[in-house]
């Protein structure tokens, strides 16, 4: 009698990775949405030749060229956690491809290396830069030629154009063939070496990788974060109730907290006024500095959240500019009068992908000015500032 074939045994394999993947999209979307969100806010894509010219004209662009590209859907959870899915999910299956596994047990480490990428990205100071270097080398290194001199004698040729298209990453070419690697590894230094004569940065950042990892606490907490995503929401009930379960030290969260209660009416203009900090202590990150502005905004402080996007843009360690400042720019811009200004800003917007629609709409309150008095939101900022003293740092 012949036994059944058990269905589950014959494709664990598959099964485990699909498990993966609604692991990792589960954790993104649920958990981490604002961390996402806080980096789709730290750059600005653009569908110009000059800006891939800029980003091939240094080692590891095109891996910086592509995260970029991908980071600009974060500005929708859903997207960026697929993205975070396919992405960890093809470093799995490129490495089931290089080791190809006999044993169980093996099968399972081919887990690793996403796992590692994955806690790297929970990082805020590692962009997503990293992450595609490590595809694009892995990927090359999947389409190499299997005869062992053929593929030696590839990686060789192939390492300086990797090295220039994904960065340091390219030292992961010396797995290809143990016995060559210290070859290979010299190889990649001598890149790195050279490429620091043609670039502008110190020799110690083009080492680690130029976009790889970024200033250590210039981003900001996750925490901060987190208030930033919630306060853009006005999700003013889940501010307290998360403040009042993990009071916070950082006194843009408590700017925000305070925004809430006021917004609640558990708070009064009195207290507010008694509470809430406009100094540089409070925009001591990114993060925290784009907190502040939409704190700022609640208030009708246009000036204050004008200044501090502004401040946040130019923060960003990597020289990025940010869509999401210039879309507050064009904003405040508007609801000064300064309508040259706000139409520069509206000029770089139309050339991304998912602020285009948007900055066509300002185009025309700038080309036609009373029409701002049908968009109550900016109309009642305008006569706020109007006829209010105009309140900057203290």
């Amino acid at each position: 009698m012949k036994k059944k074939p058990n269905h589950l045994s014959a494709h664990w394999k598959i099964l485990l990775s699909l498990l993966f993947a609604v692991a990792v999209w589960c954790f993104w979307y649920f958990l981490y949405p604002f961390l996402m969100v806080a980096r789709e806010g730290m750059q600005l894509f653009l569908w110009t030749g000059d800006y891939l010219l800029e980003r091939l004209a240094l080692p590891g662009g095109l891996a910086q060229y592509v995260g970029e590209f991908l980071v600009q859907f974060f500005i929708n959870p859903v997207n960026g956690a697929i993205i975070y899915t396919l992405l960890f999910v093809l470093v799995q299956r490129l490495t089931v491809a290089l080791v190809q596994p006999k044993k169980h047990i093996v099968y399972l480490l081919t887990f690793l290396p996403s796992v590692v990428l994955w806690v790297l990205a929970c990082n805020p100071d590692i962009p997503m830069t990293l992450t595609v270097a490590v595809v694009i080398v892995m990927a090359v290194m999947a389409v190499l030629p299997k005869a062992k001199k053929m593929r030696t004698v590839c990686v060789l040729v192939l390492t300086p154009v990797v090295y220039w298209l994904a960065g340091p990453a390219a030292i992961l070419l010396a797995l290809c063939s143990l016995r060559w690697s210290w070859c290979q590894a010299l190889l990649v230094a001598g890149c790195i070496v050279v490429s620091s004569l043609f670039v502008p940065y110190p020799l110690r950042q083009i080492a680690c990788g130029i976009d790889y990892h970024w200033e250590s606490g210039k981003a900001g907490t996750l925490e901060e974060m987190e208030y930033d995503m919630m306060t853009r929401l006005q999700q003013w009930s889940a501010i307290t109730a998360k403040y009042q379960t993990h009071p916070s030290e950082s006194q843009a969260v408590r700017n925000a907290v305070c925004i809430a209660r006021l917004k609640l009416r558990q708070m009064d203009m009195y207290d507010l006024e008694g509470r809430l900090v406009l100094s540089h202590q409070a925009m001591n990150s990114i993060a925290s500095a784009f907190l502040m502005s939409e704190v700022t905004l609640q208030l009708d402080m246009v000036a204050v959240s004008q200044r501090s996007a502004f401040e946040a843009m130019e923060a960003i360690p990597n020289g990025n500019k940010s869509a999401r400042a210039l879309r507050r720019l064009v904003e405040t811009n508007l609801v000064t009068g300064q309508y040259e200004v706000a139409s520069k800003y509206i000029a770089i917007l139309e050339q991304t992908s998912f602020y285009r629609g948007w900055a066509q709409k300002m185009k025309d309150l700038i080309e036609d000015p009373k029409q701002i008095e049908t968009q109550p939101f900016y109309h009642h900022l305008q006569q706020a500032y109007s006829e209010t003293k105009d309140i900057f740092f203290q």
